[in-house]
């Protein structure tokens, strides 16, 4: 890759919180990193064989893409107990969407930080910006698919609420490796398996069993799916056997 492309400093492509994306970015493709859960989620549906996720600009716009195309399944919020609130199939959970059929289907959700960041990208992009979704669990086709661009590259560590979070710099930092050329070693893979474990604080071991799955079988497995979603007007598609220029 050119200067603008694997040379440039982690610091240099890295958008540190979701809120510090520009009004108008600059040319280049933009990885957002949302590691527990929406990146996670995203490369499990579509790995899955969902046809696409479509991302919304605004929790409950779900509805009224069901509505467009009722064999749609739609993520939402979830109740006390872990399941879907009313109305929806799904919620933000890699560990959930697997029991789905999905295969095939369209889908449709949003997150805080993530969906978010996708959709205030669309927003304010132009052609000359393309969107991605990347994590632990897809960091090395999305690196490879980045580096045959050969176009500058911009991480977006989305945090939580506007503030910065360790776990999506660990995933910024593990995308960055791959694109440099320099793929984490099996104990490094386990070192940051360890360090996203940690990063969610000693109180995350009782949580539900659903989110302490999506953590320990999900976000945390490296190099687990091959997915390179890409946003293509308002939904993410998988490119990773398509040409790169795609």
């Amino acid at each position: 890759m050119t200067v603008t492309g694997v040379r440039r400093s982690f610091e240099e492509r890295l958008v540190d919180g979701r809120d510090q994306l520009p009004g108008v970015p600059p040319a280049g493709d933009y990885v957002v990193v949302d590691v527990t859960h929406f990146s996670t989620t995203v490369a499990e549906l579509l790995g899955n064989g969902a046809s696409y996720v479509h991302v919304t600009d605004e929790r409950g716009d779900e509805f009224a893409f069901r509505e467009r195309n009722p064999d749609a399944l739609i993520g939402g919020g979830k109740t006390d107990d872990y399941e879907p609130t009313e109305g929806y199939d799904f919620f933000n959970s890699p560990s959930y969407v697997q029991d789905l059929d999905v295969e095939g289907r369209p889908t449709s959700m949003t997150s805080k930080n993530g969906g978010t960041a996708v959709a205030r990208l669309r927003r304010r992009g132009n052609d000359d910006v393309t969107v991605f979704v990347g994590g632990y669990t897809n960091a090395a086709a999305l690196a490879s698919h980045l580096r045959e661009r050969d176009r500058p590259v911009y991480i977006v560590s989305c945090g939580s609420g506007g503030e910065p979070t360790t776990d999506d710099h660990l995933g910024a930092v593990v995308v960055d490796r791959y694109l440099r050329g320099r793929p984490p070693s099996d104990a490094e893979r386990d070192h940051f398996a360890a360090l996203l474990r940690a990063s969610k604080g000693p109180g995350y071991t009782e949580k539900h069993e659903t989110r302490r799955r999506d953590l320990e079988t999900y976000a945390t497995a490296i190099d687990s799916r091959s997915v390179v979603p890409k946003l293509v007007d308002d939904r993410l598609v998988d490119v990773h056997d398509r040409d790169a220029g795609a």
